[in-house]
C-alpha cells in the first residue's frame, strides 16, 4: 500500500489517485488528507519522542486533534493556524506554514512535559 505521508496538496493528490488505481475505489480527498493529518502529526510525535510514547487522536474531526500519554491522560491540544477552521483548508493553503505550524505545538507540548 502506498504508505507516504503527503508533504503537499499535489502529493496527497497523487496518493489518492496510487489509492484509487489499486484497488480503493471508494477512496476520498478528504480521506487522504485527513489520514495526512492525523499520520503526520503522529510522525511528528513520534520523531520528537523518539518513540511512539503518545498517541494523536481526533477531538473534532478536522478541527481539533488532542494527545494522549501513556497513562490515557490529556496533554495536549493541537489546531489549524489562526484563520483556518479545518486542517485541510489550512493544509490546501500552505503546505510549509501547516506543517511548521503543526510542528510549532508539537514542540511546545512536548517541551511541557
Amino acid at each position: 500500500m502506498f504508505t507516504m505521508i503527503p508533504d503537499d496538496y499535489p502529493e496527497a493528490i497523487a496518493k489518492l489517485s496510487w489509492l484509487k488505481a489499486h484497488g480503493y475505489p471508494d477512496a476520498t480527498e478528504e480521506g487522504v488528507l485527513r489520514d495526512t493529518v492525523l499520520s503526520g502529526t503522529q510522525d511528528l510525535f513520534n520523531e520528537a519522542l523518539e518513540e511512539s510514547y503518545w498517541t494523536v487522536l481526533w477531538d473534532v474531526q478536522d478541527k481539533k486533534m488532542w494527545v494522549r500519554g501513556v497513562q490515557s491522560e490529556r496533554v495536549g491540544e493541537l489546531v489549524p493556524r489562526k484563520g483556518f477552521e479545518t486542517f485541510e483548508d489550512d493544509f490546501k493553503d500552505d503546505a510549509y506554514q501547516f506543517w511548521e505550524n503543526l510542528g510549532t505545538q508539537v514542540r511546545s507540548i512536548v517541551g511541557s512535559e
